[in-house]
């Protein structure tokens, strides 16, 4: 066959291939992966707990990130896909409680998180990462995210002592006035088994503490923020449960 007629049916098919990768470039780039992102410290406080939509970010890197060691610098760093530390990166810059981003790149393991807004951790203090309520062993850059995951940032009191187990609560979103509703509390330990948790206060409720299966009642008048703190343990997710008629 002559490359005469080769030819142009290859710059066509080159030419349509070309077409196609600028189409779908901008449309991939836009792809963002949603996740539930926690910031929680050692002290019970809650700086984030938000659904955040993530993908490939640019971070900073600053010289002040000395948690670890080494000898951090100023600069900036890509980081590719939807992950742990991106979605992160991400949720600083839609929510002010979590920046500035405190990030060190003293090591060639990855990037370190030094701090999280005005949680900077200090001596033995260090983040540990949960992903779906389990420890996370691949840091912040390689844990990669999947639709709707769970993703935990711990500011832990020593890097000496054991992570705490993990409260968790479930209650409905919705629930009739003054009806009474039942929620339970369980913790996950680092491997992310779940058990139930005895005597736990729901907050912003009158319920009772919680019995040996982890179950309470509770009674709501108007919209409330329910919330979990125990002595030993990290703070729970936080609930909105609305009221309905």
């Amino acid at each position: 066959m002559s490359h005469r007629i080769l030819a142009p049916a290859l710059n066509l098919a080159l030419g349509l291939s070309l077409l196609l990768a600028l189409l779908a470039g901008p449309a991939a780039a836009a792809s963002k992966v949603p996740a539930t992102v926690r910031v929680v410290t050692w002290e019970g406080k809650v700086l984030l707990d938000k659904a955040v939509k993530s993908g490939s970010v640019t971070v900073k890197t600053s010289e002040q990130a000395d948690c670890l060691g080494g000898s951090p610098t100023n600069g900036r760093q890509s980081i590719p896909g939807t992950t742990a530390l991106g979605i992160l990166q991400q949720a600083s810059k839609k929510y002010e409680q979590v920046r500035p981003l405190l990030l060190s790149n003293a090591f060639d393991f990855g990037l370190g998180l030094c701090g999280v807004g005005d949680a900077v951790a200090g001596g033995e203090q260090w983040w540990v990462l949960k992903l779906n309520h389990a420890d996370s062993t691949a840091g912040g850059e390689g844990t990669v995210l999947k639709k709707n995951d769970v993703v935990l940032w711990y500011l832990a009191e020593s890097y000496l002592q054991p992570t705490p187990s993990e409260l968790y609560l479930k209650a409905p979103a919705k629930v009739k006035r003054q009806k009474s509703t039942r929620v339970r509390v369980l913790a996950f330990d680092s491997a992310g088994k779940k058990k139930p948790v005895e005597g736990a206060s729901i907050r912003n409720s009158n319920a009772e503490p919680t019995n040996a299966n982890g179950y309470t009642r509770v009674k709501l008048n108007r919209k409330t923020k329910l919330i979990v703190r125990k002595s030993g343990f990290i703070t729970s997710n936080r609930v909105v449960v609305k009221v309905k008629k």
